[in-house]
């Protein structure tokens, strides 16, 4: 596996079946060319979304898409493609966004935002929330668009047949000391401010609970050190790839 830094990263709208050349539409071209000022022949770089990253070179261009050749491909495997973030409709939109900003740098691909019985706000600006995904994928240069679902309540997340993990300081289970089964999907569900209630507690019947620390965290910082933890841990076990 080859790692790329210090490049500008696109998204492709497409590539041809024998990955000869790929073109750039949108925006994402009107940035290639006009605030970046690539020109014929310049060297840019594009994913699909799945797993690949094109090095490419600009064969023509105009105001509504480029087209370049491919150069070389560099293929990834989604090391964390077992597990799901179930993050909750935090009151702040600036904290949702950072849990979720830096759980896709750390490589986290799959989300659930979900409204608890506690959450303040109903509303999820998933459009919004996907643009951000985007913007977190590229920046960081990852390859695999995050997926992002919305639940209504706790009880919709168990319509996913993944073994469920929480989270509590009271645990004497340390998730960077568990043995993950590469052969299973997990949910993890954080908790929102004031954390879950009861009720919920007792519908989750959650397979692990996990704890992450003498301090209470807040819950963007959980996740995050969630993902910090977890991606660290995939990346030292062979036996999990």
């Amino acid at each position: 596996m080859e790692y790329l830094s210090n490049i500008e990263l696109y998204v492709s709208t497409f590539i041809n079946e024998d990955e000869k050349y790929l073109e750039i539409s949108g925006d994402e071209s009107h940035h290639a060319v006009t605030v970046m000022r690539n020109n014929v022949g310049d060297k840019i770089f594009a994913t699909n979304g799945s797993g690949k990253i094109f090095e490419c070179k600009i064969v023509d261009f105009n105001k509504e898409h480029l087209k370049a050749a491919i150069i070389k491909s560099f293929a990834y495997k989604n090391e964390l493609d077992n597990f799901t973030f179930c993050i909750p409709n935090l009151k702040s939109p600036e904290r949702l966004k950072f849990a979720l900003e830096k759980s896709i740098e750390l490589g986290i691909t799959n989300f659930i935002i979900f409204n608890s019985e506690r959450t303040i706000s109903k509303n999820i600006n998933i459009e919004r929330l996907k643009k951000i995904s985007i913007a977190a994928m590229k920046q960081s240069l990852h390859s695999y668009f995050p997926v992002l679902e919305t639940a209504k309540s706790v009880k919709e997340l168990l319509k996913h047949n993944y073994e469920i993990v929480l989270f509590d300081q009271s645990s004497s289970l340390m998730l960077d000391k568990y043995k993950f089964n590469n052969k299973k999907k997990y949910l993890f569900i954080f908790g929102p401010e004031g954390s879950l209630s009861n009720n919920e507690l007792k519908v989750i019947n959650a397979n692990l609970i996990f704890n992450l620390g003498n301090f209470r965290l807040r819950t963007e910082t959980a996740i995050v050190k969630g993902a910090s933890l977890l991606s660290a841990m995939i990346k030292n076990d062979s036996s999990l790839l």
